[in-house]
């Protein structure tokens, strides 16, 4: 269980109220509050609902998680197109599935990016000294190919928008590399980062008011998270949808 913390109070004398209650240095409480919350205080403790309720008393705003009961994309609709109509829209995923959206339907926009990590083996070849072989053909030969084989790592951002709904369904997943945009019609562009705009546009119209969230996407606010045994933007997902159930 984790204990995190969706808004603090004015009073500067917060943050040691915070490490007090959370059993932590006041320097720890600093850096694990800093930024945009919610941010995780506690990571892991037996004892998270007691600090939750504390922390509450004392004017933050505080929750627990468990981080088996997380979300990810297999609990979402991903999806691959959409047909959009004046009062409701259609998700396809990639099985051909469609999922009714209702424009009444819709709680928030949550705007962020997931980090992807792909890898590939790279072969190298170079050659090099080789005495023995420099022996054996009295200098004619001195050196050897020698081949390595390495793995190289390479990350990169994949933007999205979670389209939370009210009505107990699943959200719906919009990643900017994997949608078909041709919804669009006219409006499509040649760069997939204007129609991923233009589609948020077309969404917001469909929906005026709803808000859109984009917290999870600010400068830190991934890095920030602790390191849990689940995916990190899933955990800010989690966290910003707590934290926006408490008016945060």
């Amino acid at each position: 269980m984790f204990v995190a913390v969706a808004s603090l109070p004015a009073d500067p004398a917060g943050l040691r109220r915070a490490a007090d209650l959370a059993g932590i240095a006041l320097v720890d409480a600093s850096r694990l509050l800093a930024g945009t919350p919610p941010r995780v205080l506690v990571r892991a403790t037996q004892d998270g609902v007691r600090i939750a309720e504390a922390l509450e008393a004392a004017g933050f705003s505080a929750f627990v998680g468990e981080v088996a009961s997380i979300q990810g994309d297999k609990d979402r609709v991903v999806a691959r197109n959409l047909d959009c109509g004046p009062d409701a829209f259609v998700a396809v995923d990639g099985r051909g599935q469609r999922h009714d959206c209702p424009a009444a339907s819709i709680a928030a926009f949550l705007r962020g990016h997931r980090m992807m990590e792909t890898s590939e083996l790279v072969k190298t070849t170079e050659r090099k000294l080789d005495l023995g072989k420099a022996l054996l053909t009295s200098g004619l030969a001195i050196t050897k190919k020698v081949e390595t084989t390495s793995e190289r790592l390479t990350s990169s951002r994949e933007p999205f928008i979670l389209v939370q709904r009210n009505d107990g369904l699943p959200g719906i997943m919009l990643y900017e590399g994997r949608l078909n945009y041709q919804c669009l019609g006219s409006a499509l562009q040649h760069a997939r980062s204007g129609n991923f705009a233009a589609l948020l546009a077309r969404l917001q119209a469909l929906a005026p008011g709803v808000p859109v969230d984009d917290r999870i996407m600010r400068p830190g606010f991934l890095a920030g998270l602790p390191v849990l045994s689940v995916d990190p933007t899933d955990l800010a997902v989690f966290l910003v949808s707590e934290a926006r159930a408490r008016g945060c």
